[in-house]
Order: structure tokens, then C-alpha cells, then sequence
């Protein structure tokens, strides 16, 4: 009896042992979850139970308009931008401004928002980004957008949802500018070797080198106003940190640990991520600081649009290009084959 007892616990043992390999391999569970990061199982529970919320989907209308999660209203970029302060784009929409938007989706200070988009959380973490600075601090990305959604099977309808009674929105307390780095930071970096600025666009992007983008050639993104990075920028993709050829969500804390550590992107280090505009380094800067709980990560709301306007404008900041001319215009002539191959 003794000998089959001894049997029976090894076996449980074992098991046991394997369960908890499995878990430390796999993405991150329910229970790991940061509280600004819910799974779409999570939301599916809120949503079936609560009644205090408003959900966003961040998508341009014409994807909101196809399909998406019951109840959900539609935002994109320009909603949430500031038009009106600065000669170039992209800048995040002021208090008042935010203020007046929330107010327009009945948003009170206790109303719970759930934000999701179509495409690994990257819109949807900018306008997260903007409501945390702000002080909203009940707000939570749907890990996996409508992508993850649909592979769980739960509904989506195409409603365009009429808009609720408007509330007087009010922020609770002024800019904290916990998680924002302003360009006067973002200089004073560049000459801090405690200080890390993170390049999180596309690798030709960074390099400044010429492109091909639905058929046309592009020597950098549009809104900005020369190609190159800012000096002394190391480079990660933002989309490194997310499954996007499958569910969509956040990749495992193993995972993400291995990427970030690898360009020297540690916790004992202050991180400053910047992409053309805000938009996918308040991706990067979501998961280092609410996942990987890094304490000193900062959004550079201008990024590219801004710094690249501040050199050729005003000749106020240095830009560093990781090609020559020459190289730059001999892809030139081989993108303009290419396409030229392919149009025959």
C-alpha cells in the first residue's frame, strides 16, 4: 500500500511540475494580468454584468462600420488629436479638449472605459496613454482587439450606436506627465547615458531609408519633414511585443523580457519611446511600464513629426541618419525597379 501511495505522489508531482512549466511558457494569464490589460474573456464578464462603462473601438470607421463589439463606439486619431496648438500633427488633444470628447460619450469620472482597435493594441494604448496622463484612471485595453474577440467566439454586430445623453466631463486632477517626455526631455536624453531613447517604427523607418507603401515609393512616413532618427536611438519594433499573425495580444513577460534586455532596454534605466507621432511608443511604453513594471518609461508625444519639424524649421535639433545619400538614393533606383518589374 505504502509502495503505491509513494507511486501516486510522484505521478502528482510530476504533473504538478508540468502545469507550472506551462504556465511560465505561455502568454500571460488571467490572473497575471495588469489591471490597465483585460482579456477579452475578462471583458466579455464585465460587459454581460456591469452597466457603468463606455467601450471604444480605435479604428478608422469604415473597419468600425463592418463589424464590431456590441456596444462599442467608434474613435480614431483625429478625434483625440490637437489641430490647433502646433504646426504639425499629431500632438495629443488638450485637457479641454479630451474633456469635451469624453463629455460627448456621457463619460462621468467613475465610468469604467474599455478600449480595444483592430490591430495589436496600438491605437488603442494612445488613447489609453492620453487618458492616464490626464488622470482617467479607470481605463483598460481588451487585450487582442477584435481579433482575439472573434477567434473566442463571442458576438460582434455592425450597429453605429446612437450617442447617450452628454455629461459635463472634468478631469480630477491637472497633467501629471508621469508617462510623458516632452521635447526639452527628449533633448536633455540624448546626452544622459542613464537615459535610453527607443526607436519603435519600422526598421527602414529608422534607418532612414526609402520605401514601398501600397505601391509608391515613400523617402519617409508622411507628416514628417526629413527621414533619419533622433541621435543615439536604439531601435525595437513595437510590434515585436504582440502575436500579430495570431490572436493579436501581448506576447509572454519571458518573451518580452528577452526582446527589451537584449538592445539594453533594463528596468535600472530611464526609457524614452518615440515612433512618427505617439502612437506606437504608447505601445511600447504600455508594456514596459504596466506590464514589465518599469519604473521611468516616458511617451515622446512629438516623436518624429516634431523633432524632424524642429531640425529643418528651426535648425533646433540634431538628426542622425543611419545611411548615406548615396545608399539611400541606390534603394531608391532599386524600389523604382522593383515596382517597374512588377507593373510589366
Amino acid at each position: 500500500m505504502k509502495y503505491w501511495l509513494n507511486i501516486i505522489f510522484i505521478i502528482i508531482s510530476l504533473t504538478a511540475c508540468k502545469l507550472d512549466s506551462k504556465t511560465i511558457a505561455t502568454d500571460i494569464s488571467t490572473d497575471e494580468l495588469a489591471t490597465s490589460l483585460w482579456s477579452v474573456e475578462q471583458t466579455k464578464n464585465y460587459l454581460d454584468t456591469a452597466v457603468n462603462y463606455v467601450i471604444f473601438e480605435i479604428s478608422k470607421k469604415e473597419k468600425y462600420q463592418k463589424k464590431h463589439l456590441p456596444s462599442a463606439y467608434n474613435l480614431w486619431r483625429p478625434d483625440y488629436e490637437n489641430k490647433s496648438d502646433y504646426a504639425y500633427s499629431g500632438m495629443m488633444a488638450s485637457p479641454v479638449q479630451m474633456e469635451a470628447l469624453l463629455s460627448k460619450y456621457g463619460v462621468k469620472q467613475n465610468t469604467q472605459l474599455i478600449i480595444y482597435d483592430t490591430k495589436g493594441s496600438v491605437n488603442a494604448a494612445r488613447f489609453w496613454w492620453i487618458l492616464k496622463e490626464y488622470g482617467h484612471e479607470k481605463t483598460v485595453i481588451m487585450d487582442g482587439g477584435i481579433t482575439a474577440w472573434q477567434q473566442a467566439g463571442f458576438q460582434l454586430d455592425d450597429t453605429e450606436y446612437r450617442l447617450p445623453q452628454a455629461s459635463n466631463y472634468q478631469f480630477a486632477k491637472p497633467l501629471t506627465e508621469t508617462k510623458l517626455a516632452t521635447i526639452d526631455k527628449v533633448k536633455n536624453a540624448v546626452f544622459d547615458e542613464n537615459v535610453v531613447v527607443l526607436d519603435t517604427r519600422e526598421p527602414e523607418e529608422y534607418a532612414g531609408q526609402p520605401y514601398i507603401n501600397k505601391n509608391k515609393i515613400h523617402q519617409f512616413k508622411k507628416g514628417a519633414f526629413t527621414n533619419g532618427c533622433i541621435p543615439k536611438a536604439v531601435h525595437l519594433n513595437w510590434s515585436d511585443a504582440v502575436h500579430l499573425n495570431g490572436d493579436h495580444c501581448i506576447k509572454s513577460i519571458k518573451d518580452l523580457k528577452h526582446n527589451f534586455e537584449q538592445i539594453g532596454i533594463t528596468p535600472d534605466k530611464t526609457i524614452i519611446a518615440y515612433c512618427q507621432s505617439g502612437v506606437r511608443s504608447a505601445h511600447t511604453t504600455f508594456v514596459l511600464s504596466e506590464i514589465l513594471a518599469y519604473p521611468n518609461v516616458y511617451n515622446y508625444d512629438g516623436s518624429w513629426i516634431e523633432w524632424s519639424y524642429k531640425h529643418i524649421e528651426e535648425g533646433a535639433v540634431a538628426i542622425e541618419q543611419k545611411i548615406s545619400t548615396a545608399e539611400a538614393d541606390r534603394i531608391f533606383v532599386e524600389l523604382k525597379d522593383e515596382l517597374l518589374s512588377v507593373g510589366k
